[in-house]
């Protein structure tokens, strides 16, 4: 199975993101979309590749949900939606995004307002579902309707995103400086990153990717009708920060309205991660299974939201999937020189 770190970055080179940055800047939201139907349509004629990834996942969503297999329009859309959020991730962290448009849509939301309000930090789990980078720039920017200044780390891997990293940097500088890269993660780090919760900051990592170089393990977890694999890494960094532990989602409020407010989704975790190694090895694979579960029932009411373009459950390498965790970790180091 192809890992998503191998895949080309998707969204073009650096020029033509600058490009289009420029064209936000000068034509607004509204134009640059019309402008960007005749990019995506050459991404979707010629990248079969992605046409049939896409395909494949809105089809078991449509199969939840009990409607009719989706179309080549539902598939256009997707790859639409993908490339504007792009637009949007540069356009706030620029400052050129109108960052009230964002409504908190879950008790646990507030909760995690009043937390940091009280100045206790929290650790939080994203996805690649939605726009969850809409709230680390408006914190990074210091435009926070609902919540007050705080920092935030970011926790990420830069296999396959250097160069819109690079443009991030270039809009904004001060976005990169909180920036962790997922492969320097030691005890060190770990131990910085415990003083910052508990100085108040929130620390934030993506729970949907495995990582590059296999560290930390992979779990099989039961989502949207199949076996996927999600990283213990991110979960077992949660367990060893003595904190709270939040999911949180940034999505379209109307997946086809680009015009559409943004809601954030945060929810709580209610699994306990405390213990010992042992005990902490199943709350782990229970805390996965939460996170799993959240992050499906948002696939199902957003699809098109859905920004993981790579073969998330194996459908179409031919591949067994890997029934151990040593099985995935060996196949990998086999597959890719220097493992990736």
């Amino acid at each position: 199975m192809e890992h998503w770190s191998t895949r080309k970055e998707i969204g073009g080179g650096i020029w033509q993101l600058r490009l289009m940055l420029a064209l936000y800047r000068r034509l607004g939201a509204r134009r640059i979309r019309a402008l960007l139907v005749p990019v995506v349509f050459v991404v979707f004629i010629f990248s079969p590749e992605l046409r049939a990834i896409s395909s494949r996942f809105l089809a078991r969503v449509s199969t939840l949900r009990g409607s009719s297999p989706p179309s080549a329009g539902d598939v256009f859309r997707h790859l639409f939606s993908f490339s504007f959020s792009l637009v949007e991730k540069v356009a706030a962290w620029s400052m050129e995004m109108e960052l009230g448009r964002l409504n908190f849509k879950t008790a646990d939301a507030l909760d995690l307002v009043d937390l940091v309000s009280r100045g206790s930090g929290a650790f939080i789990i994203c996805s690649h579902l939605g726009n969850t980078e809409v709230l680390r720039a408006m914190a990074s920017i210091e435009l926070a309707r609902h919540l007050p200044q705080l920092g935030i780390t970011s926790i990420v891997d830069f296999s396959g995103t250097a160069r819109f990293n690079r443009l991030l940097e270039e809009v904004n500088p001060g976005c990169m400086i909180r920036l962790v890269p997922a492969m320097d993660i030691g005890a060190d780090t770990i131990i910085v990153l415990k003083e910052r919760i508990a100085s108040g900051e929130l620390v934030v990592v993506a729970g949907d990717r495995t990582p590059a170089r296999n560290s930390g393990g992979i779990s099989e977890v039961r989502f949207l009708g199949g076996l996927a694999c999600f990283p213990q890494g991110a979960f077992t960094l949660a367990s060893l920060m003595d904190a709270p532990v939040f999911f949180m989602f940034g999505l379209r409020e109307d997946d086809r309205d680009f015009d559409s407010p943004y809601g954030f989704y945060v929810y709580r975790a209610r699994s306990d991660v405390s213990g010992t190694r042992r005990e902490r090895k199943v709350k782990i694979q229970a805390l996965i299974e939460e996170f799993a579960t959240r992050l499906e029932s948002l696939c199902v009411a957003h699809p098109l939201q859905w920004y993981n373009f790579y073969d998330f459950w194996g459908e179409m390498s031919g591949e067994t999937r890997p029934s151990t965790q040593q099985d995935f970790s060996r196949k990998s180091r086999m597959t890719h020189e220097p493992p990736r």
